[in-house]
């Protein structure tokens, strides 16, 4: 006669679910109970049923992630923080990547999952307010969290400090004698990018002597921080200091800065957003606002899964912090270097003409 649930239940003196629990391996079990299941299924030589297992996991032991591209640098970082801390608590990830901000991609996406039984979602896309809300109104069995939202959202969300951080960096600019600014945003529709430039803007108004010479959005990457960059300088816009919303923009500025031969940091400084793990190694290292991705993943799957046992429309928002990271993109601004290099440069350009 085969050993049942309900004979390692007995023998353990608990209920037939934490029997389930323990074999499915959910963390919502107290340690000294699954070694007394664990000790009786061993005694009895308890086979759990796999399929039964799979199926009770699909709904219960999953955690979904709707991403935006996974190329992009911070991006995969959260996604490596929700896919650790959910190994780490016994759960699996499925992801779903939606590369464009499209409703109908994004609840295509979810229906996915949800037919995959998952009841936990983290957003890591960026939505607007209503959005948001229409998708928790929407979803009633999934418990969302949502990563780029705006902060008055009545939603739950994990979201990093970007406007005390943006701040920070236009603070910075103002104490190197910076006045004249390019600021490079990331989409218009991110609300992390808008959070950053409100923490710009906000500084420079502050100051009467700090002028924004141009405004450009990119898309998070090199080649619209480089596009961006050049655009600006073409239409002979003055500026010495460069506000840029990520680190792979700031990498494609500091290139078209040089092609252009304005020394960084001498004639133009230059600060990013995210502290990615290679801008300590850019040329120079980048000056930037360091958010911790990996801290955003974990506490994203925790708070999605203490949501189970909350009252729906009991909402939290963290914001983790951020911090400045200072290095050689920038320093003080120096009026004599700078015209000394000016000089140079229109030096060489006359041997060149000489030249031709």
């Amino acid at each position: 006669m085969s050993v049942t649930f309900k004979d390692v239940a007995k023998l353990a003196n608990v209920s037939t679910q934490t029997v389930s629990r323990v074999t499915n391996g959910s963390p919502n079990v107290a340690e000294e109970t699954r070694i007394k299941v664990n000790a009786a299924i061993k005694q009895l030589g308890y086979i759990p049923n796999k399929g039964a297992q799979i199926l009770g996991r699909a709904k219960s032991t999953m955690i979904g992630v709707v991403t935006i591209d996974i190329l992009l640098h911070g991006a995969s970082l959260i996604a490596n923080g929700i896919r650790q801390q959910a190994k780490d608590l016994g759960y699996g990830t499925s992801l779903a990547v939606v590369s464009e901000h499209s409703l109908e991609k994004i609840t295509a996406a979810i229906d996915e999952l949800k037919s995959q039984r998952v009841e936990f979602i983290i957003m890591n896309i960026p939505l607007s307010k209503e959005e948001s809300e229409m998708l928790v109104a929407r979803y009633s069995g999934i418990h969302f969290v949502f990563i780029d939202v705006p902060p008055n959202s009545q939603v739950n969300a994990v979201c990093a400090a970007n406007y005390e951080g943006a701040r920070q960096a236009a603070e910075l600019m103002l104490s190197l004698q910076r006045k004249r600014f390019l600021l490079i945003t990331g989409p218009h529709d991110s609300s992390a990018s808008e959070q950053r430039l409100h923490g710009w803007l906000d500084v420079l108004k502050e100051h009467p002597d700090a002028q924004v010479v141009n405004q450009l959005e990119g898309d998070w990457q090199a080649r619209s921080g480089y596009l961006r960059t050049r655009e600006a300088l073409g239409n002979s816009s003055d500026f010495d200091g460069v506000l840029v919303g990520s680190d792979q923009m700031a990498l494609g500025v500091i290139r078209a800065l040089n092609e252009f031969n304005l020394s960084v940091p001498q004639q133009v400084s230059v600060i990013g957003f995210d502290d990615t793990a290679d801008s300590a190694y850019f040329s120079p290292p980048l000056t930037t606002i360091r958010q911790d991705f990996l801290l955003i993943g974990e506490r994203s799957v925790l708070m999605a899964l203490g949501m189970a046992d909350k009252p729906a429309k009991q909402f939290q928002q963290e914001s983790i912090v951020t911090q400045l990271i200072e290095r050689k993109s920038t320093q003080l601004y120096q009026q004599a270097q700078d015209n000394k290099q000016k000089m140079r440069e229109l030096l060489r350009q006359f041997e060149q003409l000489l030249g031709d």
